[in-house]
């Protein structure tokens, strides 16, 4: 399943990225990423439902850990390769072109000339 990767997406996969055996909980995610909830949980849905991610909830006892479990997600390697090339081509559709030679630039001097 092909993902459409925005910008927001993009700071999630990044997160996964950094250390894709790492297994992830949505508030670490959020934290990382500069998240709102409302924005996360859709993503990761999306990422879940695409397989480039895995959930599981920890099995805890919620009274002795003092909160709920948590459901953990961790990247599957096909996750991995698709994230990085995704990543890779927004990174090109957003970079800085390089002055092409012959064009001027302001506050450049023209050859020859000294300032």
């Amino acid at each position: 399943m092909r993902i459409n990767v925005t910008t927001t997406v993009a700071r999630v996969l990044r997160v996964f990225v950094e250390d894709p055996q790492q297994p992830r909980y949505g508030m670490e995610i959020m934290q990382a990423a500069h998240l709102a909830s409302g924005s996360l949980y859709p993503i990761l849905a999306r990422l879940e439902k695409a397989d480039w991610i895995v959930g599981h909830t920890e099995d805890i006892d919620p009274k002795k850990e003092g909160r709920p479990a948590r459901r953990h997600y961790t990247m599957t390697g096909e996750g991995l390769q698709a994230a990085r090339q995704a990543l890779a081509e927004l990174h090109e559709l957003t970079r800085a072109p390089a002055p092409s030679p012959g064009i001027w630039l302001p506050g450049a001097q023209p050859k020859g000339e000294s300032g």
